[in-house]
């Protein structure tokens, strides 16, 4: 093999070293002590989930009307993305008066060498309210948005008939 092969093989065989270093570095910092030890995952944090990112606010889909004891279920989108996953959801009723509050886990403890990817991804939430009592009812979705994570409320009513 000539000089100028050997030089090539050489230099190929080098990027693939940095490649795999690269991602040897990359897997190491998913874990708490870089060497395998707890994942970086295991450090999250619930809090409230995005309901507005950029001026592009949750699809929301609420039936206009439901029946007295009859599950009525409600589903929108919030938003995630890189080390940020979903979480559950809760809702409460009261009277003609529903709170609904989706999570999101988000890492506490970053690390300098973490690198999240930068995707957004839009989460599906659903939920089941019952009304005991007939009426115009109020059903609030709670949450954040972002940029900011300013405290941000999605508003819808039902129709509760007899």
């Amino acid at each position: 093999m000539s000089s100028e092969g050997e030089g090539h093989l050489l230099a190929e065989i080098g990027r693939r070293f940095l490649r795999l270093t690269s991602l040897a570095t990359l897997l190491g910092a998913c874990s708490a002590d870089g060497a395998g030890g707890p994942s970086f995952f295991d450090h999250l944090e619930r809090g409230p989930a995005v309901l507005a990112y950029y001026g592009d606010t949750s699809a929301v889909d609420v039936p206009a009307a439901t029946r007295v004891g009859q599950p009525t279920t409600v589903r929108f989108t919030s938003f995630s993305g890189g080390c940020v996953s979903q979480d559950s959801t809760e809702a409460k009723v009261t009277g003609l008066s529903a709170e609904v509050r989706p999570f999101q886990r988000d890492p506490t403890r970053v690390r300098r060498n973490i690198v999240c990817p930068a995707d957004l991804r839009l989460d599906n939430n659903v939920v089941e309210l019952r009304f005991a009592q007939p009426g115009r009812a109020k059903v609030r979705i709670l949450g954040l948005a972002q940029p900011g994570d300013h405290r941000f409320v999605l508003e819808r009513d039902i129709e509760v008939t007899p």
